[in-house]
């Protein structure tokens, strides 16, 4: 469920905010400045453990040649292929 709220609004609801985030995670609060939406409050994506590990030794396959020196360091794309961007799985 969205809710869209004022950044004032935000600013004086901040604490209930993060109690209802963590009894309702599905819930996305969409905060607007002069109504227009600029950010968004949500629960992180559940990561599960030794996934990180896991998906930096399938990149590390991937990158491998034979012989040859990675041309592309593992850690400098990490992030984006460990944190899941919404709408993708």
């Amino acid at each position: 469920m969205k809710n869209v709220i004022s950044i004032t609004e935000a600013r004086k609801r901040l604490p209930g905010i993060v109690k209802s985030l963590k009894h309702f995670p599905d819930t996305v609060y969409q905060i607007t400045v002069h109504n227009e939406i600029v950010a968004e409050i949500k629960t992180p994506p559940k990561i599960k453990p030794g996934e990180a590990a896991t998906k930096m030794l399938e990149i590390r396959k991937r990158l491998r040649h034979k012989g040859k020196r990675y041309k592309t360091a593992v850690s400098e794309n990490i992030k984006g292929h460990l944190y899941v961007a919404e709408g993708k799985d």
